[in-house]
């Protein structure tokens, strides 16, 4: 441990003649410094692994071990701390200076000492060594404040998870795909099916991105599953989720969203687009029979009213998907590239057959970013109609 920042350095004198040793004690403690001593270098070298001092002053010629030798030692015991080396020595000449500088002293005074040099040197040293234990003490309190933050982040994900994933999920006739730009995703990609086995979806896209957009989009899923598991019509669920975020998002906060209901006996579904790129319908074959288009505003920015809750109905034929997806999607490029777009999304989906066409988009965005990573959220949802 080194000395805190309110206490007294600790410098271990490291000399084989008896006398220096007196000197420097009685001036040393004059000084208001805590003192170690060694009488040779290996000596040195175990009272700095026991005492753990912050700065050595060390002499060149002693016997057992030399100064350079035991500096070398001791720095590589150091394990990334920096604890200054002096020597003191009368090897007054330029290859002594540099030998001791090599073997990785911090700086070299010759003897007989000037002892007004000497103060003024450890005074020097003592300041940058202050200020590296203040910067080392930031550093650890960042690291405690990092660790309690990534503890906050993980319980974070881990309720986003408990709410994107709740019992009845993982429909076989629905396939999602959730890219999050950042730890957390302000998009919500999630299904739920009614008592009377109506199949619900929801892709939705929170403003901003990380964590504050995650907590954004949090509200929704409560609503989104309290309102499916109650069999409620799409457009009941829409304006109840908008009454929600206009009671719990700040200004300027909102979330665009499109909601789906399938009702597989009547061969028709309901759909609701608010703020979102249009829903595609694809046939069979992977070719577009149908793009509906947002129009809604999304869900936090205006009263919930009759005109919130109006839904288009289409019928659909078995074998026919619908495709959700967010703008993080289509707009997915690399650095001064073109958008992957639409185009390409439609002709990813014409490629694959059903089941392997959300494997198919997802490659299509991995080529056209190539090493470049997406700047926003990217999710859709595939959901068969059988």
């Amino acid at each position: 441990m080194h000395s805190p920042p309110d206490q007294p350095l600790k410098v271990l004198v490291v000399d084989d003649t008896s006398t220096n040793r007196h000197i420097l004690q009685v001036f040393l403690a004059k000084l208001g410094y805590e003192l170690a001593f060694a009488a040779d270098g290996a000596q040195a070298v175990e009272r700095f692994a026991a005492e753990r001092p912050d700065l050595v002053l060390m002499d060149v010629m002693m016997p057992v071990m030399d100064g350079f030798e035991a500096t070398r030692r001791i720095k590589r015991s150091c394990n990334g701390r920096w604890v200054p080396v002096v020597f003191l020595s009368a090897l007054d000449k330029e290859e002594n200076l540099v030998a001791g500088l090599d073997a990785g002293g911090d700086d070299y005074l010759f003897k007989p000492l000037s002892f007004t040099v000497l103060d003024a040197k450890l005074r020097s040293l003592e300041r940058t060594l202050r200020m590296q234990r203040a910067l080392e003490e930031t550093q650890r309190d960042l690291q405690r404040y990092r660790d309690r933050q990534e503890a906050e982040n993980v319980l974070a994900h881990d309720v986003m998870q408990r709410q994107m994933v709740r019992e009845g999920g993982g429909d076989p006739r629905v396939q999602q795909w959730l890219a999050p730009a950042a730890n957390f995703s302000g998009d919500i990609a999630v299904t739920a099916t009614s008592p009377d086995g109506c199949l619900y979806a929801l892709l939705a896209d929170a403003t901003g991105h990380g964590l504050s957009a995650a907590i954004s989009a949090l509200p929704v899923l409560s609503v989104f599953h309290g309102t499916a598991r109650r069999g409620l019509p799409l457009g009941v669920m829409a304006c109840e989720i908008n009454r929600h975020l206009r009671a719990t998002l700040p200004a300027g906060r909102f979330v665009a969203g499109t909601l789906v209901r399938v009702a597989g006996r009547s061969r028709y579904a309901e759909v609701w687009v608010g703020g979102m790129p249009s829903m595609l319908h694809v046939d069979a074959g992977g070719a577009v029979i149908a793009e509906l288009e947002s129009k809604h505003l999304p869900f936090g920015v205006v009263e919930s009213s009759e005109a919130m809750a109006e839904v288009e109905v289409i019928p659909y034929a078995p074998g026919s998907q619908l495709t959700l997806y967010s703008d993080g999607l289509v707009e997915a490029a690399r650095a001064g590239g073109a958008p992957f777009g639409l185009e390409r999304l439609e002709t990813a989906l014409a490629a694959a057959p059903p089941a392997g066409r959300l494997a198919a988009v997802r490659d299509a965005v991995a080529r056209h970013l190539g090493t470049a990573q997406p700047h926003d959220d990217i999710s859709m949802i595939l959901i068969d109609c059988v």
